[in-house]
């Protein structure tokens, strides 16, 4: 007796890039490519470390937002978790000019 068990081939219908680049999406309901992110983002942050907490967390924000708007327009990522990079960088702005006000 045979045992055959069934395996779902998603790279069948992947025919263009695009469709190559949403697989992870179609197996993880969407968290892939925003996970990748937030990990780009933290290995960023660790290494930039050294130039300071402030500039390293605004460089890695800003460079997973510009990141993330190349994966929103290839609809591979939503609006919304794009929003996070975009606040921590408007946060650090906001918390940079606070601090240089109150000194």
């Amino acid at each position: 007796m045979t045992n055959f068990t069934n395996y779902t081939n998603y790279f069948a219908n992947a025919t263009t890039l695009k469709g190559l680049l949403n697989i992870p999406n179609q197996t993880t309901h969407g968290f892939a490519w925003i996970g990748l992110m937030i990990m780009i983002e933290a290995i960023m942050f660790m290494a930039l470390l050294p130039y300071g907490f402030s500039a390293a967390i605004i460089t890695s924000a800003f460079l997973c937002l510009i990141a993330s708007m190349f994966l929103v327009y290839l609809n591979l990522l939503s609006w919304s978790w794009l929003m996070i990079f975009l606040g921590q960088v408007l946060i650090m702005i906001i918390y940079i000019s606070w601090q240089e006000k109150s000194q």
